[in-house]
């Protein structure tokens, strides 16, 4: 049999969605929504796929423009996927907060265009 996403392992499903976008894999992040997970599933932060997209910042050092042009993707991915746009993670921070604090002006500016 072969390795799908089924009920059975939907912890797993969830760990390695948050996985790929905190390794900036965004195209597999979506193929595991697409295929299993729900856009507002959360982690053990109380994070979402959109809050952590955000939230998580490994390019700082190195700005890749096709990596910020990847993450804005998803972002409208999720965004067009009916995503809770306004949740909390446990810190009491949204995904809008997050994009500020990281200098994405360009996620910033799609949260701004979808109100």
């Amino acid at each position: 049999m072969g390795a799908g996403f089924t009920k059975d392992n939907k912890n797993e499903n969830i760990g390695a969605l948050f996985q790929a976008i905190n390794e900036e894999r965004f195209k597999l992040a979506a193929d595991i929504i697409s295929r299993s997970e729900g856009v507002d599933c959360i982690n053990y932060f109380g994070s979402t796929p959109l809050i952590e997209t955000c939230r998580y910042n490994q390019t700082s050092c190195r700005k890749s423009s096709s990596v910020e042009k990847d993450r804005a993707n998803f972002v409208r991915f999720l965004i067009d996927n009916n995503c809770v746009v306004s949740s909390y993670d446990i810190y009491g921070w949204t995904a809008l907060m997050y994009a500020e604090k990281n200098g994405y002006g360009n996620i910033a500016n799609i949260f701004e265009n979808f109100s």
